[in-house]
Protein backbone atom coordinates (compact mmCIF):
# COMPACT_ATOMS: atom_id res chain seq x y z
CA UNK A 1 0.00 0.00 0.00
CA UNK A 2 1.75 3.75 -0.62
CA UNK A 3 1.88 6.33 1.69
CA UNK A 4 -1.15 8.68 2.06
CA UNK A 5 -0.86 12.21 1.20
CA UNK A 6 -2.83 15.33 1.79
CA UNK A 7 -5.26 14.92 -1.48
CA UNK A 8 -7.55 12.22 -0.09
CA UNK A 9 -8.45 12.02 3.11
CA UNK A 10 -6.76 9.36 5.56
CA UNK A 11 -8.78 6.02 5.64
CA UNK A 12 -11.19 5.44 8.42
CA UNK A 13 -11.93 2.21 8.24
CA UNK A 14 -9.26 -0.72 6.82
CA UNK A 15 -10.23 -3.53 4.57
CA UNK A 16 -7.67 -5.32 3.38
CA UNK A 17 -7.13 -6.77 0.04
CA UNK A 18 -4.72 -10.00 -0.91
CA UNK A 19 -2.33 -9.92 -3.16
CA UNK A 20 -4.50 -12.20 -5.77
CA UNK A 21 -7.52 -9.68 -4.93
CA UNK A 22 -5.33 -6.74 -5.70
CA UNK A 23 -3.38 -8.36 -8.80
CA UNK A 24 -7.22 -8.86 -10.60
CA UNK A 25 -8.45 -5.51 -9.91
CA UNK A 26 -5.52 -4.30 -11.65
CA UNK A 27 -6.14 -6.72 -14.28
CA UNK A 28 -9.91 -4.94 -14.56
CA UNK A 29 -8.58 -1.77 -14.30
CA UNK A 30 -5.87 -1.79 -16.94
CA UNK A 31 -8.65 -1.12 -20.25
CA UNK A 32 -10.58 1.50 -18.51
CA UNK A 33 -9.76 4.87 -17.53
CA UNK A 34 -7.20 6.31 -14.98
CA UNK A 35 -9.24 7.06 -11.64
CA UNK A 36 -11.47 4.93 -11.14
CA UNK A 37 -11.58 3.28 -7.82
CA UNK A 38 -12.85 0.58 -6.13
CA UNK A 39 -16.25 1.10 -3.88
CA UNK A 40 -17.16 -1.56 -1.26
CA UNK A 41 -20.17 -0.79 0.22
CA UNK A 42 -23.08 -3.05 2.02
CA UNK A 43 -26.88 -2.26 1.24
CA UNK A 44 -29.81 -3.94 3.33
CA UNK A 45 -30.63 -7.26 1.27
CA UNK A 46 -30.29 -11.29 0.93
CA UNK A 47 -31.31 -14.00 2.40
CA UNK A 48 -29.55 -12.54 5.87
CA UNK A 49 -29.78 -9.18 5.89
CA UNK A 50 -26.85 -7.52 4.47
CA UNK A 51 -25.40 -7.48 1.26
CA UNK A 52 -21.89 -6.82 -0.40
CA UNK A 53 -21.26 -4.62 -3.33
CA UNK A 54 -18.30 -4.31 -4.99
CA UNK A 55 -17.92 -2.06 -7.88
CA UNK A 56 -15.79 0.18 -9.95
CA UNK A 57 -16.82 4.91 -9.29
CA UNK A 58 -15.86 7.44 -11.26
CA UNK A 59 -17.26 9.40 -8.84
CA UNK A 60 -14.19 10.95 -7.54
CA UNK A 61 -12.25 10.12 -10.65
CA UNK A 62 -10.48 13.50 -11.37
CA UNK A 63 -8.94 14.12 -8.00
CA UNK A 64 -7.73 10.65 -7.36
CA UNK A 65 -5.87 10.75 -10.83
CA UNK A 66 -4.60 13.81 -9.20
CA UNK A 67 -3.40 11.78 -6.33
CA UNK A 68 -2.33 9.44 -8.64
CA UNK A 69 0.10 12.17 -10.51
CA UNK A 70 0.94 13.56 -6.86
CA UNK A 71 2.46 10.28 -5.24
CA UNK A 72 4.48 9.51 -9.30
CA UNK A 73 5.48 13.33 -9.04
CA UNK A 74 6.44 13.01 -5.39
CA UNK A 75 4.13 15.25 -3.51
CA UNK A 76 4.23 17.69 -6.06
CA UNK A 77 0.79 19.27 -7.12
CA UNK A 78 -0.95 21.64 -9.15
CA UNK A 79 -3.92 23.58 -7.44
CA UNK A 80 -7.11 22.12 -8.05
CA UNK A 81 -9.54 22.96 -10.82
CA UNK A 82 -13.25 23.50 -9.84
CA UNK A 83 -14.03 19.72 -10.26
CA UNK A 84 -11.53 18.42 -8.38
CA UNK A 85 -12.11 20.77 -5.70
CA UNK A 86 -16.06 20.09 -5.77
CA UNK A 87 -14.91 16.37 -5.91
CA UNK A 88 -12.60 16.38 -3.00
CA UNK A 89 -15.16 18.37 -0.45
CA UNK A 90 -17.70 15.73 -1.63
CA UNK A 91 -15.33 13.36 -0.87
CA UNK A 92 -14.73 14.89 2.70
CA UNK A 93 -18.41 15.64 3.09
CA UNK A 94 -19.63 11.97 2.24
CA UNK A 95 -17.08 10.57 5.47
CA UNK A 96 -15.35 8.54 2.43
CA UNK A 97 -12.75 6.34 4.03
CA UNK A 98 -9.98 6.29 0.78
CA UNK A 99 -6.87 3.35 0.59
CA UNK A 100 -4.64 3.45 -1.89
CA UNK A 101 -3.28 -0.30 -3.03
CA UNK A 102 -0.82 0.83 -5.83
CA UNK A 103 -2.36 2.55 -8.55
CA UNK A 104 -6.26 2.61 -7.57
CA UNK A 105 -8.04 3.59 -4.60
CA UNK A 106 -10.55 1.12 -2.49
CA UNK A 107 -13.47 3.85 -1.31
CA UNK A 108 -16.14 3.06 1.62
CA UNK A 109 -18.90 4.89 2.46
CA UNK A 110 -18.79 6.10 6.40
CA UNK A 111 -22.09 4.20 6.64
CA UNK A 112 -20.90 0.26 5.08
CA UNK A 113 -17.54 1.43 7.03
CA UNK A 114 -18.51 -0.06 10.60
CA UNK A 115 -19.69 -3.35 8.77
CA UNK A 116 -16.72 -3.71 7.19
CA UNK A 117 -14.17 -2.64 9.35
CA UNK A 118 -11.22 -5.57 8.92
CA UNK A 119 -12.73 -7.40 6.32
CA UNK A 120 -10.08 -9.59 4.40
CA UNK A 121 -10.88 -9.67 0.72
CA UNK A 122 -9.54 -12.27 -1.41
CA UNK A 123 -9.76 -13.33 -5.01
CA UNK A 124 -9.71 -17.44 -6.03
CA UNK A 125 -9.71 -18.78 -9.91
CA UNK A 126 -9.96 -22.87 -9.65
CA UNK A 127 -12.16 -25.06 -10.75
CA UNK A 128 -14.29 -24.99 -7.87
CA UNK A 129 -14.84 -21.42 -7.35
CA UNK A 130 -14.02 -18.35 -9.44
CA UNK A 131 -14.39 -14.73 -7.88
CA UNK A 132 -13.99 -12.22 -4.97
CA UNK A 133 -14.31 -13.80 -1.04
CA UNK A 134 -14.74 -11.57 1.72
CA UNK A 135 -13.56 -12.73 4.95
CA UNK A 136 -15.30 -10.05 7.46
CA UNK A 137 -14.74 -10.31 11.27
CA UNK A 138 -18.12 -8.18 12.08
CA UNK A 139 -20.43 -10.58 10.27
CA UNK A 140 -22.53 -12.34 12.86
CA UNK A 141 -23.14 -14.80 10.17
CA UNK A 142 -24.12 -15.31 7.01
CA UNK A 143 -25.90 -17.23 3.95
CA UNK A 144 -25.27 -20.31 2.59
CA UNK A 145 -24.15 -18.96 -0.39
CA UNK A 146 -21.61 -16.16 1.11
CA UNK A 147 -23.47 -13.45 -0.73
CA UNK A 148 -24.97 -11.74 2.19
CA UNK A 149 -24.44 -11.31 6.01
CA UNK A 150 -26.00 -10.20 9.41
Amino acid sequence: MTEQSTITPPPRYSVNLSDAAVEKIRKLLEPEEPGLALRISVQPGGCSGMRYQLYFTDEYAKVLRKQQDEDADEGFAEPDDATEANQRTAMETAGESVQWYGGFAVVVDKLSGPFLDGAEIDYADTLQKQGFTIDNPNAQGTCGCGDSFQ
